[in-house]
């Protein structure tokens, strides 16, 4: 009967073969592996590279597309909410302030209130959380930008891994895809910033200037981006 410690060293041997697979001269023989060993291997390898790539910023992506989808969908639940009402009642059309004060409401339109308000606890918990960790991930970014125009940025460009390689022009235009493809299918004007332009640096200047401030910021982004992926990592 076979050692279970022996097929165990030689799974890791052939673990260890798979990692320096890329350093091997290929004009010359590469070790023989047994088929089990490597399939036992690749599973290991795999298992390491799925733990490896659930990271942090990774979870802040998650919080802010799950805030996105909360915004979405309250504003759809306050539309169907002020046309339900003024289609029931034959009046005039409420605001949604005026219809989460009113005391009672027919059903279910009272049932469709109370997942609006619940939807208004949900954006509140989600905005808090994103506040409260992103710092914690992107210290530098954040003094930059704020947390969750921070976590958008990075949502958009992947992961802090792929924003920390980017350059700095590429940077400036993270969320205006569609406004690049345009200018490049029908020649149309190109995009001067993308999601940037929520800092209030680009709100706040003039149209003029916009694209300078934008670019001068992005530069700034793409250096705090690169401090906060490599902080702690000896590359």
């Amino acid at each position: 009967m076979k050692s279970v410690t022996a097929d165990k060293g030689k799974i890791k041997a052939t673990v260890s073969i798979l990692d320096d697979s890329k350093y091997y001269n290929l004009s010359k023989k590469i070790p023989d592996i047994d088929i089990k060993d490597l399939r036992d291997a690749s599973i290991i390898q795999t298992e390491k590279r799925i733990l490896e790539s659930l990271t942090s910023d990774k979870n802040l992506i998650q919080a802010i597309q799950a805030l996105d989808d909360a915004h979405t969908s309250s504003n759809l639940l306050s539309e169907r909410l002020c046309t339900w009402q003024a289609h029931t009642t034959g009046g005039s059309r409420s605001t949604i302030d005026y219809l989460l004060n009113k005391e009672s409401l027919p059903f279910p339109i009272s049932n469709l209130k109370d997942t609006y308000l619940h939807l208004q606890i949900l954006i509140e918990n989600l905005s808090k959380y994103i506040d409260e960790e992103a710092p914690k991930v992107f210290p530098e970014m954040v003094k930059l930008l704020d947390a969750q125009l921070t976590v958008r940025l990075v949502s958009f460009a992947g992961s802090l891994a792929k924003l920390a390689r980017l350059p700095s022009s590429t940077i400036q235009l993270l969320g205006a895809e569609k406004a690049l493809f345009r200018h490049m299918s029908d020649g149309s004007l190109p995009p001067k910033h993308g999601i940037l332009y929520q800092h209030p640096s680009v709100k706040g200047t003039h149209n003029k200037r916009k694209g300078k401030v934008t670019r001068s910021l992005a530069s700034k982004v793409a250096i705090a981006a690169k401090i906060d992926f490599y902080r702690g990592k000896n590359e």
